[in-house]
């Protein structure tokens, strides 16, 4: 194959990823992204791109399956790059790292796209690069994403560019959305070549939704309970009464009581709480709402009501649940040591 070159017929040079990695970051949808990128060279006989990993501080970086990298660059001496990939995972709502926001806004204002996958994304938002930009990301954290940025537009697609950001929910679609960037830049044939070489089935559009968690009544045949559960999960932050609940399902509240002592051995009042309780949990390890913000969004009419139904749940109270998480005991660790 003839080496590419851009319309003025010079010889165009390989495009540069760089690959911004932070700790507990996924392996697969890093390790597919450089397949996809190295299986184009090996398919087309020409290098058209280039990678480097980068990290903000130059020490190892630990991944989410405990494998220690070292990144080849650090922000402070990595070489011009044309796109930045930031990978999160694990606590990726948690990253505040005010160094590496102030160089993706660099990059940014000098015309690099800017991407993320899986929890990236709360980075890129932290950052303020998605104003006017759709996004997406894993799907464990778009309803804590959406309630932390209100005025972001969060999608469930596999992964979508939007402009000069593009944003993937992580896993196996990162496969897709790197043979997706390689089918624009050398067409379809070389990006099914490339797929057919890492046993790739098919290419999926961005438009693809993510898979949704099994829902626990899709068995269910009788319709009145599966419309007052399907109801029930759109209504979560916005409680809706047992009657009209039982009246929208198309019985009676009587009916609906027996139906739901019959499936679940539970009331519809308890059934609905516990989903409400669920999606609270969500927030208090995902956000940094407030708990009585929390209570308010599911539907509490008061913190210390909403903590004991919390607690009789999870068996903790909701802050309890919240000093668990890593960013809050180690500050907690840190003022201990301090009192010493």
């Amino acid at each position: 194959m003839t080496q590419d070159t851009h319309p003025a017929g010079l010889p165009r040079r390989p495009r540069r990823f760089g690959f911004l990695l932070f700790d507990q970051y996924p392996l697969l949808p890093l390790s597919g992204m450089i397949d996809v990128l190295r299986d184009t060279a090996y398919v087309t006989g020409s290098e058209h791109f280039q990678w480097c990993s980068v990290s903000s501080h130059g020490r190892e970086i630990l991944a989410m399956n405990r494998l220690r990298t070292v990144a080849d660059f650090t922000i402070d001496d990595v070489p011009p790059l044309d796109a930045v990939v930031v990978c999160a995972g694990l606590d990726g709502h948690l990253i505040d790292d005010q160094r590496a926001i102030a160089w993706l806004h660099k990059l940014h204002a000098n015309n690099v796209m800017i991407g993320a996958i899986a929890t990236g994304t709360w980075i890129l938002a932290k950052a303020g690069l998605l104003s006017g930009h759709r996004c997406t990301l894993h799907w464990e954290d778009i309803q804590a994403f959406s309630e932390t940025y209100p005025l972001i537009e969060v999608s469930r697609e596999l992964y979508l560019f939007d402009g000069d950001i593009f944003t993937c929910s992580g896993g196996t679609g990162a496969i897709d959305m790197f043979l997706h960037i390689v089918a624009n830049d050398l067409g379809p044939k070389v990006s099914t070549a490339v797929a057919r070489q890492i046993m790739h089935q098919s290419i999926r559009p961005g438009s693809d939704n993510q898979p949704s968690a099994d829902s626990p009544f899709k068995h269910i045949r009788h319709q009145s309970i599966r419309r007052a559960l399907k109801l029930m999960e759109d209504h979560i932050e916005r409680p809706i009464r047992m009657s009209d609940l039982a009246r929208r399902a198309g019985t009676s509240q009587k009916q609906l009581e027996r139906l739901f002592h019959s499936y679940f051995a539970t009331t519809p009042q308890l059934y609905f709480r516990a989903l409400r309780l669920d999606h609270a949990r969500t927030l208090v390890r995902l956000t940094e709402l407030s708990v009585w913000q929390i209570a308010m969004i599911v539907g509490f009419s008061t913190t210390n009501y909403f903590s004991k139904c919390f607690r009789d749940r999870f068996g903790l109270s909701p802050s309890e649940e919240r000093r668990k998480l890593p960013k809050f005991a180690l500050a907690s660790s840190t003022a201990a040591q301090n009192l010493d």
